[in-house]
């Protein structure tokens, strides 16, 4: 049987992490590592030939150029015919925002991914190929965006996944078990992960569920208290080799024959993240039976205020906070309310000029 084929779309610094870390695994046959700048593309795809080859690893990695502001992409997209897109643009990295003195929320930067990955949507979507789309520019949020007016990802990586290890270690330290025994069932929304990983112990917490179990006996207490531990997080460059191992766990699920239980964020229209089953690219939600669908997706909701959104409406539009509101009008000298993908490049455009 024919492994399938993924195509990495923009190099940025979680790409080519996530490019290193699937290049050595058994996963795809062949890799596409696209860029606009084609000399790029080629340097990310040796560099990830010759590591993977060096452990042992072959697949086909091919260096494409691509650009989604060009008129051939969608026919370039048809003739790569990839069965798994992964996309993480940004119009602006993250550790590149506001100056110190200017308290933006992380929902304020929205629009610095949102724009660009409306451009993939409205790409992908012309060219009419059946892919599976992973979106990971803030996926809890954006691609319930995009999907909420058309088409969008099928799912996003991270954010949920990430605190995941933590919770299993603790446990089993507490149990003196495996962590691979401790079964961990978590919706939490993008901002939670920033609480637990953290060098200080939280005083509070984003709204969120939580079940732990081992052996089937509950141990969610422990739990509970291992997720409040101290936990020194380096967030800077570093961050995005965890990211994309959460990202290896999402393509070795979506990609493989066997049923796997992980979690995902931006599943379709929904914010936040899930415990899901995944199967031959088929997600399910994995909820324990105490939990209601509503109910989670209620928590994820309520915990968009501590990114600094009010609220999602059901046509997609953010509502910024008042924090965010206020900060925004500093940074901007201009009201700043809301934010969709039809108001997306003009509130973009407005932070570059005022980030560079």
């Amino acid at each position: 049987m024919n492994k399938p084929a993924l195509l990495l779309i923009s190099m940025g610094e979680l790409a080519t992490h996530l490019l290193e870390a699937v290049a050595r695994t058994d996963i795809f046959d062949t890799i596409v590592v696209a860029s606009r700048d084609f000399e790029k593309a080629k340097k990310r795809a040796n560099n990830a030939v010759l590591g993977a080859g060096i452990e042992g690893f072959f697949p086909r990695i091919i260096a494409e150029k691509l650009d989604v502001h060009s008129n051939d992409f969608a026919m370039r997209l048809r003739e790569i015919k990839p069965d798994f897109i992964f996309s993480a643009p940004s119009l602006l990295p993250w550790w590149k925002l506001a100056p110190d003195e200017i308290d933006v929320p992380f929902a304020g930067y929205t629009a610095l991914h949102l724009s660009l990955m409306q451009k993939f949507r409205n790409r992908i979507a012309e060219s009419g190929i059946n892919a599976i789309w992973i979106g990971a520019s803030f996926p809890d949020v954006i691609n319930a965006m995009l999907n909420r007016t058309g088409f969008g990802p099928d799912c996003g990586i991270g954010n949920v996944q990430e605190p995941i290890a933590k919770i299993q270690m603790g446990v089993g330290r507490e149990l003196n078990c495996s962590p691979k025994d401790v079964e961990v069932k978590l919706v939490a929304q993008h901002a939670f992960e920033y609480y637990v990983l953290n060098d200080e112990k939280p005083d509070k917490l984003p709204p969120y569920l939580l079940k732990a179990t081992l052996a089937g006996k509950d141990v969610t207490q422990i739990a509970e208290d291992v997720l409040r531990e101290v936990f020194p997080f380096p967030y800077d460059l570093h961050f995005n080799r965890v990211t994309a191992s959460s990202g290896l766990a999402a393509l070795h699920a979506l990609a493989g024959e066997t049923e796997r239980l992980i979690h995902l964020p931006g599943i379709g229209a929904l914010v936040g993240g899930y415990p899901v089953r995944v199967n031959k690219s088929h997600i399910t939600i994995d909820l324990p039976d105490e939990w209601s669908l509503e109910q989670a997706i209620a928590v994820n909701e309520a915990s968009l205020k501590w990114d600094g959104i009010d609220e999602m409406t059901k046509d997609g539009t953010v509502v910024f906070t008042v924090e965010t509101q206020k900060a925004l009008r500093k940074l901007l000298g201009k009201n700043i309310e809301t934010l969709s993908t039809e108001t997306a490049q003009d509130q973009a455009n407005n932070l570059l000029y005022a980030l560079r």
